[in-house]
């Protein structure tokens, strides 16, 4: 049987050669005509390790990034139409409208074709009105879930109900998959927060600042690193956290805190009834920030961040404030101040 599709007809040694001359954008559309165009376009050894997708409603974003650079970018639809426009800055457009694929078919070929396992960054902007289970449940290995979900334009608190199940629906599908997870969205039920604060995640950073986080919270936690950047806290419920994990009853994997405080606190409160002792002030150690808290810092902020062993049962806590950002600009120095044992 022949093919229909003329440049398949070139046999191996000449083939190999027309699709190095190809523009990446070009490979990339003969890649997802069949498995056999993706299994050459495979064997180019194109690379990628940094994919990111972004969930905005009715359109799931894809970019692609090369050595840092931006190489591809596809925008896919899942309305009625499915619509996939694939770009990037030095190519015209690519459009398909085939109803047979979804959008995760375009990511996983993709994917596959420049070798990369894993999703860098999946971003969750706005639900969609359509169900998108079939979609994600077949997404991979995805490093960080962003929830970033949008509040949409909606009368009454039955519809944000219905939506934020829609929403929890999703992350209880990715999450399991996911290393880490960033939460910029306040839950209306906070249950539903509390059960993503009990995965086992490498990484949990809660950034909205409407969501109260009490002593339960951080109890149930389970993850290795936790970050509170502008949450509203109990100082007090800090410091009985404190006590709990120094006494081994609450999250034996927990390596590193960081809780950032918008007010005046003292660190006596924090620590007070452990068994702290001081260091002195010389004691300086690098740590890498977030690039948009170096060139944006608050005025009046205390960062705290807690470092814990769970062999030697200790825990250092280091302050700065206010940022002092160094030559390299994308490091704090950070003071140790106290150990407690």
């Amino acid at each position: 049987m022949t093919t229909t599709f003329p440049l398949l007809r070139l046999p191996y040694l000449v083939l190999m050669p027309v699709l190095e001359q190809m523009e990446f954008l070009d490979r990339i559309a003969f890649s997802i005509l069949s498995k056999r165009t993706r299994m050459y376009v495979k064997l180019l050894k194109m690379k990628s390790k940094n994919v990111k997708l972004k969930w905005n409603g009715n359109k799931i974003e894809m970019i692609v990034f090369c050595d840092f650079t931006r190489v591809l970018e596809v925008d896919m639809y899942i309305n009625e139409y499915q619509r996939s426009t694939f770009m990037n800055q030095y190519k015209p457009v690519y459009s398909w409208r085939d109803s047979s694929l979804l959008p995760v078919d375009y990511v996983l070929t993709i994917m596959d074709v420049m070798h990369c396992k894993s999703i860098d960054k999946f971003i969750i902007v706005k639900i969609s009105e359509h169900d998108c289970i079939p979609i994600v449940a077949k997404l991979p290995k995805i490093d960080e879930v962003v929830v970033d979900h949008h509040w949409p334009d909606v009368i009454s608190y039955e519809e944000y109900i219905q939506i934020e199940r829609q929403l929890l629906r999703v992350l209880r599908t990715v999450l399991p998959v996911s290393s880490a997870v960033t939460i910029s969205y306040r839950f209306q039920n906070h249950n539903n927060l509390r059960e993503i604060l009990k995965g086992n995640f490498d990484a949990v950073i809660l950034k909205w600042p409407d969501n109260w986080i009490t002593l339960n919270d951080l109890w149930i936690t389970n993850s290795k690193v936790l970050e509170l950047h502008k949450v509203a806290l109990n100082m007090r419920d800090l410091n009985r956290y404190f006590k709990l994990w120094t006494k081994k009853i609450c999250n034996d994997q927990l390596e590193y805190m960081e809780v950032r405080l918008y007010d005046k606190t003292s660190v006596d409160l924090i620590l007070d009834g452990l068994n702290a002792v001081p260091v002195p002030i010389e004691t300086q150690r690098e740590f890498r920030m977030d690039i948009t808290f170096l060139f944006h810092p608050p005025l009046e902020i205390a960062v705290y961040v807690f470092y814990f062993d769970g062999c030697t049962n200790n825990l250092k806590c280091l302050n700065v404030c206010p940022p002092q950002i160094v030559q390299r600009k994308h490091f704090m120095i950070w003071h140790v101040i106290i150990t407690i044992f």
